[in-house]
């Protein structure tokens, strides 16, 4: 009798310093999902939830305005009053009367009190304000989105947001997310299971979100891999190759290839795994 042959191979990207965006409670639920349904997901989770505009992290070319609130007019000649100033490609800012300070990496917030620290060695109490003119910002992204590219941010924005503006993901997209991030300790990865996320839309709120809505950062990388492939030949209806775009069970496989062909009578199957780089046995 005809034998079919059911080959698989898996390409899996596994980074260092992974961390997965939903609790172990929401990944319990079996889950599969097509892009389309991913995409209606992230859609929803990001109708759901919203960033503060001062989780935003200056950055490189970004355009500051600095206000010294109480600081008269008639005293200007001491130190402007306000003052409009990019931030270097080395991260710094350079202000009348404090010199060089370091912006980049900080929010607004935050900048305004390292300012108020720099400022009370010349000025009694000094108000300060800091306020983003211009964001120049950016971030890539990689693999199966519709348009992969460089990204501008113009405002605070989530890894669901970039996602969205490259035009969600492809229906040769993996079930993962990758972000590269450049941290003070060298290079770092995180994941978000895209099964997970589109699975379980309607139990995610602003509690659980974690790293689906964590503001992006300058500089960092959005991968979504391509799903692996899996082959399937012999006494099936339709053999050929299929992305591996979600966890299949032997009959699943089976029914994606159109299912057995009786007319030819088989009575076996046999499973072939790659082991290594060129091997491939059965199992």
């Amino acid at each position: 009798a005809p034998i079919i042959a059911l080959a698989a191979v898996f390409v899996a990207c596994t980074p260092a310093n992974t961390q997965t965006s939903l609790p172990a409670a929401l990944a319990s639920k079996e889950s599969s999902a097509s892009s389309s349904e991913i995409n209606t997901a992230l859609a929803t989770i990001a109708m759901k939830t919203s960033l503060p505009s001062g989780d935003y992290q200056i950055g490189p070319e970004d355009l500051l305005q600095i206000t010294l609130y109480n600081i008269p007019d008639a005293e200007s000649r001491i130190t402007p009053r306000m003052v409009a100033v990019r931030v270097s490609q080395q991260g710094l800012i350079s202000l009348p009367l404090i010199g060089d300070v370091r912006a980049s990496g900080l929010t607004a917030a935050r900048l305004e009190t390292e300012l108020k620290k720099h400022f009370e060695k010349y000025i009694y109490s000094p108000q300060v304000g800091v306020f983003i003119a211009e964001y120049r910002q950016k971030v890539s992204v990689i693999g199966a989105v519709q348009k992969a590219g460089v990204i501008e941010l113009t405002g605070p924005k989530t890894v669901i947001d970039i996602l969205a503006m490259a035009g969600g993901v492809t229906e040769k997209a993996g079930t993962q997310v990758h972000i590269y991030r450049q941290g003070p300790n060298g290079r770092e990865s995180y994941v978000i299971d895209l099964l997970q996320v589109a699975s379980n839309a309607s139990l995610i709120n602003a509690n659980n979100v974690s790293l689906i809505t964590t503001p992006v950062q300058a500089g960092d990388v959005i991968n979504v891999p391509p799903a692996g492939m899996f082959f399937v030949d012999g006494a099936v209806r339709t053999p050929g190759s299929y992305p591996l775009g979600r966890h299949y069970s032997l009959t699943q496989a089976l029914a994606v290839a159109g299912g057995i062909n009786y007319d030819l009578n088989s009575s076996d199957i046999t499973i072939f795994r790659r082991k290594g780089a060129s091997g491939v046995e059965p199992i």
